[in-house]
């Protein structure tokens, strides 16, 4: 496979206005004085199906400073743009607000919330630095390069268990201190973040959404071990979408008295990076808060479950990694001295049987692609948008034999009720 196949099509393709008048802008936030550029190089900025919703550049800048013209520095950058090529991402993606929400989150609400975890002497940092950004048109975000402090892609595989509660440690914090922010400040910013992936556009615009409950009926019905579910998941396919989306609108409706926590909102295997030092790995970097949401902490715990584990963690340690994430809830409360009280871990298992309707919405419509995202040769694109390609990704031997333990555990835990 060339190093072209490896990378998205679309970043190919560099607008006119990512050009040395942009960057000379851009380095008036990372220098104190003029700077003269000399070089400009773009590039993909990630591999092949790490991103969907936006466009990534990875640009090196080389330039000169006035004091020293002589000597040469570089800096590089990250670049988020709204998708600009006319096609199926750029149409379906153009009813969210992608960009204001994250450049929300980068600019008030992640330093407002690692400003109260350092006000206990936790250090962690919930995402990369922010250099500039823009919500008109055409709309960006630019970090700092996390390759140059030594973070990597976890490429195509699935994180393993120490990645995964390394990032489960920081939901926890996210959780917990977005929590106690908003249960001592009503008004609080956070509660502002109330469109997220289900309710801010209609969800069967999507293809796999329109198609995919469908197909997979019509696949499990070739099987005979697997046809038994397909009357359990005719009987609620109906409300999934529709309590989804009630789930989704429910805090942001004024409704103050649930569980409700600032979600990631797209808290998957390829929003992360991570850092070692001589094989000890000692940071795990959550990347893109674009669909982040004020609301029920089911919608990343069950999200995680369909889109960050794998297989075996779905099937062997689901409750171990459940009962750390909740733990770490709770002592991130207890340790940012909230008064008022704690959930338990019956209640927080409680509000994940609440959601359930989400839960099997993800199994039925999302596990393909926790699949496809440890897999360089699949088409991620064609996924989301071509019902042929879903029809055969449907048929994997290997997705078809984790339903054959999915789908009786949801069965026999009353996810199937109506």
């Amino acid at each position: 496979m060339t190093n072209n196949e490896k990378r998205n099509e679309d970043e190919f393709t560099f607008p006119e206005w990512l050009n040395e008048t942009f960057f000379q802008k851009v380095l008036k936030n990372v220098e104190t004085e003029g700077a003269e550029i000399t070089n400009l190089e773009l590039k993909p900025g990630t591999l092949k199906n790490d991103n969907y919703a936006s466009v990534l550049f990875r640009a090196k800048v080389t330039y000169t400073l006035q004091s020293q013209p002589a000597q040469e520095k570089v800096s590089s950058f990250i670049l988020k743009v709204q998708p600009f090529m006319e096609g199926n991402k750029k149409e379906l993606m153009q009813n969210y607000s992608l960009f204001d929400t994250e450049i929300t989150m980068y600019t008030k609400v992640l330093p407002m919330i690692e400003k109260v975890l350092r006000q206990y002497g936790d250090n962690t940092i919930l995402g990369p630095k922010l250099i500039a950004c823009s919500t008109t048109a055409p709309s960006y975000v630019i970090f700092e390069d996390l390759a140059l402090k030594g973070y990597t892609t976890i490429g195509y595989r699935h994180p393993n268990m120490e990645e995964t509660k390394f990032a489960l440690l920081k939901l926890a914090k996210l959780h917990a201190t977005s929590y106690k922010l908003c249960k001592e400040e009503k008004d609080n910013i956070i509660t502002t973040l109330d469109k997220g992936s289900m309710n801010s556009a209609d969800p069967y615009a999507f293809p796999f959404v329109k198609y995919g409950i469908g197909l997979l009926k019509e696949i499990l019905s070739e099987h005979d071990d697997l046809k038994q579910y397909v009357p359990h998941i005719a009987a609620v396919e109906h409300l999934l979408c529709e309590r989804t989306i009630d789930m989704f609108n429910e805090a942001g409706s004024g409704k103050r008295d649930g569980l409700y926590v600032l979600n990631h909102g797209d808290f998957h295997l390829k929003n992360m990076m991570i850092k070692k030092n001589e094989d000890k790995l000692t940071d795990v970097m959550l990347l893109d808060y674009q669909i982040s949401i004020f609301g029920s902490p089911a919608i990343d715990l069950h999200y995680a479950f369909t889109m960050m584990f794998s297989p075996e963690m779905r099937r062997d340690h689901f409750d171990e990694l459940l009962y750390f994430y909740i733990t770490n809830f709770q002592d991130t409360l207890r340790k940012t001295e909230y008064k008022g009280h704690i959930p338990t871990h019956i209640e927080i298992r409680q509000e994940l049987a609440k959601h359930r309707y989400w839960a099997l919405f993800l199994l039925l419509c999302f596990l393909l692609f926790n699949y496809a995202l440890v897999d360089e040769n699949k088409d991620i694109a064609g996924l989301v948008e071509n019902a042929e390609v879903i029809r055969k990704e449907l048929e994997d031997p290997n997705l078809l034999n984790e339903l054959r333990e999915l789908l009786p555990r949801f069965l026999y835990n009353g996810y199937f009720e109506v």
